[in-house]
């Protein structure tokens, strides 16, 4: 079905006018089987699915736009509120619209690492700051791991451990049923991927948590992507296949004791620049990854 495209709701400019403007409109992406894909490419993109067992939902992006969602998961829902979250790791774009649906009676589930992590978190050198600490509503509620299911409306979703990838509590959702996956963050489709070495991330694992996705998808089955556009298996096998050809040649580099100064001179991403490079991950970026997560500097 065409993406269906939700203006925004007279709530969410009313809730906070100085950043209305920056407010974009969700897309709805339906998969089929009553699980939908919502997304504004301003923060993780969500997995929905509704129907008359009730609504779960996949991460939560960000109190800003969660009225938006939620006019656009009442489209999809028959009006029904959310009774389910998972929230697939730590990071704000995915966790901090929490409060606003379990204000509304969603339970909040993630891996055991996520809510420490919440509540603590930890400075994150990429950025340069320490996200403010959560507590509340805001919190998980429930701890899931490997192997647990949600079964409603008709689909199994169950949940996979990707440890130490992306973060060390990153989860994804198999719906066995409508061969449909929801990958987190660990995929950014056609895209440098953020790996998280402050939050128990790196490249190795990252890479490992893909191929496990890899493990439990086939040719028809379609991947809500953390980041970008809607994927297939070739996009996470092609995402594989970056990371290990740039991990090779930053570690070419390091192995010959370049300095990080003298290994971006080099430019070894230069083939993947033109179509990975984005505004959060520059190809700089991806290469300081690397590069850190070798030799522990971050210069």
């Amino acid at each position: 079905m065409r993406p269906i495209t939700y203006a925004l709701s007279s709530i969410a400019l009313c809730a906070a006018p100085a950043f209305a403007q920056d407010v974009p409109p969700v897309t709805t992406h339906d998969l089929g089987d009553g699980i939908y894909a919502l997304t504004n490419d301003r923060a993780g993109n969500v997995g929905i699915l509704a129907g008359p067992d009730g609504v779960f939902m996949i991460d939560t992006q960000m109190e800003i736009f969660a009225p938006s969602l939620e006019d656009a998961i009442h489209a999809v829902s028959d009006g029904d509120d959310v009774d389910l979250v998972l929230n697939t790791h730590l990071h704000g774009d995915h966790a901090l619209g929490n409060s606003y649906f379990a204000e509304r009676g969603a339970t909040v589930m993630a891996h055991p690492n996520v809510r420490p992590g919440l509540i603590e978190p930890n400075f994150m050198a990429l950025s340069g700051r320490t996200p403010d600490a959560l507590s509340g509503l805001a919190l998980p509620t429930v701890n899931v791991d490997e192997g647990d299911t949600v079964t409603m409306n008709g689909q199994t979703a169950r949940f996979y451990h990707a440890p130490n990838a992306h973060t060390d509590g990153d989860l994804f959702v198999v719906f066995e049923e409508a061969n449909v996956i929801h990958a987190g963050d660990l995929l950014f489709n056609r895209r440098f991927p953020f790996i998280d070495l402050d939050n128990g991330g790196s490249v190795q694992g990252y890479i490992r948590g893909m191929e496990k996705i890899i493990a439990q998808a086939d040719e028809d089955t379609v991947i809500i992507s953390g980041h970008g556009p809607m994927a297939s298996i070739a996009d996470l096998q092609a995402s594989v296949d970056m990371l290990n050809a740039g991990q090779a040649a930053v570690m070419a580099l390091v192995s010959e004791g370049k300095t990080l100064e003298e290994i971006q001179t080099a430019m070894p991403l230069a083939d993947y620049h033109s179509d990975w490079n984005w505004g959060f991950i520059t190809t700089e970026r991806m290469v300081w990854t690397f590069y850190r997560d070798m030799t522990g500097l971050t210069e």
